[in-house]
């Protein structure tokens, strides 16, 4: 019969209660055996001890009420990494390499916007980086194979930089990180960093970490972050056109597209943040604005109260879905109302939409709008009926020809 290793091991405490249990003083006068209730208290104050030096339980809770500290100054550095390690940052250059969709783009700006607030720097040049960090897509399987190359390539750098005073980190990032998650970090230490695309608030916490020597992880998917509070830096040079993100993740669940497991579930960004960003943009000169979200047309807002009601979501005709109809909030119509409203000067375009998210009041006010232009990214996935049933697409061949016979009406 196997014999089963108990859970806990108290062998190093089971021997400091023997030793204490010894009679010990500094002469060979009064040799009174201390008392059991001393023991304990010796016992106790050690274990207080080494809990007092070690991490808190708050370390390890996302979002938890931490209590201030005495002089009343709150730090959002964890207490168990030292503030030697969170001054490396300030010395140290970036340097991304972003691949896949547009919101990738723009999720790079959103990981800079967090990491430029800690004192980082970015370059362009690779040979400078203290930092590689790889914004990644996993919707095709040669996208992966592109990654699994560029982190051969990199290694090679990094061995390297190893004979040098400045050790280069490696992270992943983005929708590659969410799915392979372990693997990437398993497979012939490849990388340092992984960090999933609703975790880059914790980027330099887990930067930190792997100065530290570790390797580290943040993977957790989220219902409600949509990054409303950042305002993305846009590395580029400021042209005439930009792309605002409104939601991220989706509800569809197409059964060949892997986009609801790596980027989560649906939630959309507040339209407060949105026109803040708009405005800001159009102060900057900007002349088109692309509202951008994995199912664009499917925004919802619901973070305010006065935006619940009763009313069922709206699709195109002879569409439906595998979830049940939601109720409520502000819609995509609602938002484009009050985006184009920002400067009637500024051209507003869409990016990528699902065809069942086009009930007519979104089509009317694009063809009533000046500004919004006429122009509709319509995916077609399949011509047959029983693909398209395949798919989880939710239509069929002859409710997709009636949308586009419905949009060149309201929108000759």
């Amino acid at each position: 019969m196997r014999t089963l290793k108990p859970f806990f091991c108290l062998s190093k405490h089971w021997a400091l209660l023997r030793w204490l249990s010894k009679p010990r003083t500094c002469s060979n006068a009064a040799r009174t055996p201390a008392s059991s209730e001393e023991r304990k208290k010796v016992v106790s104050d050690s274990f207080r001890s080494q809990i007092a030096s070690g991490p808190r339980f708050q370390d390890f809770i996302k979002g938890v009420s931490v209590a201030l500290p005495a002089d009343g100054e709150h730090t959002e550095e964890p207490g168990y990494l030292s503030e030697d390690l969170w001054m490396l940052a300030d010395s140290r250059k970036v340097y991304f390499e972003t691949y896949g969709c547009q919101m990738n783009v723009k999720d790079t700006e959103i990981a800079w916007s967090i990491l430029q607030k800690k004192g980082y720097q970015r370059t362009a040049d690779l040979k400078q980086a203290d930092v590689v960090l790889l914004v990644t897509c996993s919707i095709r399987e040669k996208a992966e194979q592109t990654i699994w190359n560029r982190l051969q390539q990199l290694t090679a750098m990094k061995k390297k930089r190893l004979k040098t005073n400045s050790p280069m980190k490696i992270g992943i990032l983005g929708c590659m990180a969410e799915r392979l998650k372990t693997e990437l970090l398993d497979r012939e230490k490849l990388v340092d960093v992984l960090a999933g695309p609703d975790a880059y608030r914790d980027l330099p916490r887990l930067l930190t970490v792997s100065d530290g020597g570790q390797q580290a992880s943040n993977v957790l998917l989220s219902l409600e972050e949509t990054y409303a509070d950042i305002m993305p830096v846009q590395h580029a040079a400021q042209g005439h056109s930009a792309f605002v993100s409104i939601m991220r993740g989706c509800d569809n669940m197409c059964s060949y597209c892997i986009v609801p497991f790596t980027r989560g579930r649906e939630r959309s960004r507040p339209i407060s943040s949105i026109l803040e960003e708009v405005q800001m943009l159009s102060d900057q000169g900007v002349k088109e604005v692309t509202l951008l979200g994995q199912n664009v047309n499917s925004y919802r807002e619901i973070s305010e109260e006065q935006f619940y009601s009763s009313e069922l979501t709206k699709l195109s005709r002879g569409f439906n879905t595998i979830y049940q109809t939601k109720q409520g909030g502000l819609r995509f119509s609602d938002l484009l109302d009050q985006v184009s409203r920002v400067d009637p000067d500024m051209r507003i375009r869409f990016t990528s939409p699902h065809p069942k998210d086009f009930p007519d009041e979104v089509l009317h006010l694009i063809a009533e709008r000046q500004n919004i232009c006429k122009q509709i990214h319509l995916p077609a996935q399949s011509g047959s009926n029983q693909v398209l049933k395949a798919m989880r697409r939710g239509y069929t061949r002859e409710a997709y020809l009636d949308l586009v016979y419905n949009i060149k009406r309201i929108i000759p």
